[in-house]
């Protein structure tokens, strides 16, 4: 800290040392400080990390060719990014091929479809559109998500202090990632099992001697053929549901592993800094063992007496917090209308079952 005159008539603080504290050199120690932070943030670039030390699995973001939709220096196609372009492409085909699968209700067919499988057709349309309503939100906030991915990483938080509570995260870390390794094992189980589904029950329980009733499928959408057509093209119809469940649920989990340890992580990473905060200001006896919080009257009085490493301690830390709340502004901006639309389906499909139990 810079000595200020003593001829000056400015009121002293404090003395100590041959320096005097007032309430100019206060307020330009506090303007440095937030100048300096000022222009660390600005100069915050795109997210830095890696394997070993992110709570996220990239691993299996990569294998399926999912983080490369926000990488940059990814090869082009027409302008677009590789990766987007096939997303993009695959995505067409799908809601084409559930185009036709629903056009069975524009016209009269030869059979009827209970309730059940109108139930089915609505939620997984439903579960459909949300999912590529995601993937285009993800897209569109593609430097949000660089920049954003970064949160995850051990070394996120710059400060000693942080640094040194650091086993917080690393404990959630391997909670987050055993978690999603479980959920991607889950997801691909389910698809296995839907699409077995249809070929135990068709080969077992189905009257094959009924020709009026369609064979079992993964949804039973109501494709605009006839039943006869319908189960002598029954390998075309099935292969056509399969490729609808597998992109959707693998859709959805992928953006699950994304979305839900950056989340997480940002959890953890407050309660770290809420910790960091909380030392500020202890001083540790080593004889006895014993942890003393210093009063504000004490602690200004070790700083002035050239003991500043509080005042670094703060500095940094209130640093390390500022690089967090941007992050939790950018993870808010691209989660809220995603959480929109997921409320407004889950009530309408809520309305539409309570409506149909009345009916019945």
């Amino acid at each position: 800290m810079r000595p200020v005159a003593r001829g000056l008539d400015t009121p002293d603080l404090f003395k100590t040392n041959g320096y005097t504290l007032t309430h100019k050199s206060l307020m330009d120690v506090f303007q440095c400080y937030f100048t300096d932070c000022i222009d660390k943030m600005e100069q915050s670039t795109m997210a830095t990390f890696n394997d070993h030390t992110a709570a996220i699995s990239f691993e299996t973001l990569r294998q399926f060719g999912f983080y490369q939709l926000f990488e940059s220096n990814t090869k082009k196609i027409f302008g677009w990014n590789v990766y987007q372009f096939s997303y993009i492409t695959l995505i067409v085909i799908t809601q084409c091929l559930i185009i036709f699968g629903n056009c069975g209700f524009l016209f009269e067919l030869d059979d009827t479809i209970n309730n059940i499988d109108l139930l089915l057709i609505i939620f997984s349309n439903s579960f459909n559109y949300l999912t590529v309503l995601k993937v285009f939100i993800l897209m569109f906030n593609k430097s949000k998500i660089q920049q954003l991915l970064d949160v995850t990483d051990l070394n996120f938080f710059k400060s000693k202090q942080c640094r040194d509570n650091i086993k917080i995260f690393y404990k959630h870390r391997n909670k987050i990632l055993q978690l999603s390794k479980l959920y991607f094992n889950f997801t691909v189980s389910v698809i296995i099992q839907w699409g077995f589904y249809p070929i135990i029950i068709n080969s077992f329980i189905f009257n094959k001697t009924d020709n009026n009733r369609r064979l079992e499928n993964i949804i039973n959408r109501r494709y605009p053929v006839a039943v006869n057509t319908y189960n002598q093209y029954y390998a075309l119809y099935y292969v056509i549901e399969a490729i609808i469940a597998v992109i959707s649920l693998y859709l959805v989990a992928i953006i699950d592993i994304l979305l839900l340890p950056v989340g997480w992580a940002i959890i953890v990473q407050n309660k770290i800094l809420a910790i960091s905060f909380k030392n500020i200001g202890q001083n540790v006896n080593l004889q006895n063992g014993e942890t003393t919080f210093l009063s504000f009257y004490h602690f200004f009085k070790k700083y002035l007496d050239n003991d500043v490493d509080n005042y670094k301690c703060f500095k940094s830390i209130l640093f390390d917090h500022q690089r967090l709340d941007l992050k939790v502004k950018s993870y808010f901006s691209i989660m809220k209308p995603i959480v929109l639309i997921h409320v407004s389906i889950n009530a309408g499909l809520i309305m539409m079952l309570s409506t149909s139990f009345c009916m019945t």
